[in-house]
């Protein structure tokens, strides 16, 4: 594994030196949808509940011990599948569970770079962990790397992970970097993601963490050149060598490249890690889409788009969508459907206990925006929930409140 480690090496050293920019890089970074992000976090972190095909369930703590954490690996595997990946469950102890894909590359398809954040989280009371920041914010840019990979090509493999037990001492990435190193597995590079949406005083300030193993050190330097040539406006610090708390030095002690993007965690630490008010609410979402877009460039950048191909269509590939305005709302509201495709959908709501309470509509549609009323008088106060279900789609759904009068 050391002289592949010099290969690859070598071959980032020149990537760092980037000429200039890549107009598949830079056309990634455009179609960054930082609403597709917040959509799919408001899901992972209890917000919104999900459905994995048992009706609306809400995923109200992501610890090892709660069943919110095998609902969220369901969800990621089954959202990883829906956007045309064949996710792999690597099970490594009785409640930990891995959730992998892989974006094959066509050119040197044995060599991978894990784009990876860890979706677990702490503390262990049943209701305390939402774990926003940490990992809900990690986990949405490797969900939307892999929304934007879909369609793309790219000579080597992009592997996206999602860890498992990273608060009981990185279990789930040490499993899998251990059997890569023991299999002599050839890795391009590991960028991991641990709390990248909080910046409370607003300074754009972010840490990136790295070592002298392997090529860590090209790692770093890429993402440096990726931020300065495609002018990502956040204020990097270097941090050499780096902290070895998060799933990165899993790779670091098997002989692996690796770094660590995460917000500024010392001098401003986010006040609410690790207990129950860990929530989205506390996000700064312009500094978390720039973050997404950091990280998520340096991993195409990494993986190398193939040269010639048009990115632009695969890029903007249209998910389903689906919002009600006003929210909170009294007497009336709108729901917004965009499907994708034409077929048959049914629109329901849903009170908080999720017991169907209407439909709002029941019957074919094109593919694209349609627009329905929501009447809401004499509805009690509360939270609510629409979903929208179709033979081709996964059943997405949005949380509404009826304000009290």
């Amino acid at each position: 594994m050391r002289k592949t480690a010099v290969v690859l090496s070598l071959a980032l050293a020149q990537a760092a030196l980037l000429p200039a920019q890549d107009p598949a890089v830079q056309a990634i970074i455009e179609a960054v949808r930082i609403d597709s992000v917040m959509a799919c976090l408001e899901k992972l972190t209890g917000e919104v509940p999900v459905d994995i095909g048992n009706g609306p369930e809400t995923i109200t703590s992501r610890h090892q011990w709660q069943p919110g954490n095998v609902l969220a690996q369901r969800w990621l595997a089954m959202e990883l599948e829906r956007m045309g990946y064949e996710p792999v469950l690597d099970t490594f102890s009785t409640t930990g569970i891995n959730v992998l894909a892989a974006r094959t590359g066509t050119v040197h398809p044995e060599q991978a770079v894990v784009f990876c954040a860890h979706y677990d989280s702490a503390p262990a009371a049943p209701l305390g962990a939402p774990g926003a920041d940490d990992n809900g914010s990690g986990c949405g840019a490797v969900w939307e790397a892999a929304r934007l990979f879909q369609g793309i090509d790219f000579e080597h493999t992009v592997l996206f992970a999602f860890w498992d037990n990273e608060e009981q001492g990185l279990l789930g990435s040490k499993h899998y970097a251990q059997n890569a190193a023991g299999n002599d597995v050839p890795l391009r590079g590991v960028v991991n993601m641990d709390a990248i949406a909080y910046d409370g005083n607003a300074d754009t300030k972010a840490r990136i963490h790295t070592r002298p193993i392997a090529n860590s050190h090209e790692l770093s330097d890429t993402l440096f050149a990726v931020r300065a040539h495609y002018g990502i406006d956040l204020d990097l610090i270097l941090t050499d060598p780096g902290a070895a708390y998060s799933d990165h030095a899993s790779f670091w002690n098997n002989g692996y490249g690796a770094i660590l993007v995460i917000e500024e965690f010392g001098a401003d630490g986010n006040p609410y890690y690790h207990t129950p008010n860990d929530r989205i609410e506390h996000f700064d979402v312009p500094y978390y889409e720039k973050m997404i877009k950091l990280s998520i460039a340096t991993a195409a950048t990494l993986a190398v788009p193939v040269a010639g191909q048009s990115v632009q269509g695969p890029v903007a590939a249209a998910v389903p969508a689906l919002e009600v305005r006003p929210n909170p709302a009294m007497e009336a509201a709108s729901v917004r459907f965009a499907p994708v495709a034409p077929g048959r959908y049914r629109l329901e709501m849903f009170n908080a206990l999720g017991v169907a309470v209407g439909v709002v509509h029941d019957g074919p549609l094109a593919a694209g925006p349609h627009r329905f009323e929501l009447p809401l008088a004499g509805r009690p106060a509360g939270a609510y929930f629409v979903r929208a279900m179709g033979d081709a789609m996964t059943p997405i759904t949005v949380r509404m409140v009826r304000a009290a009068p």
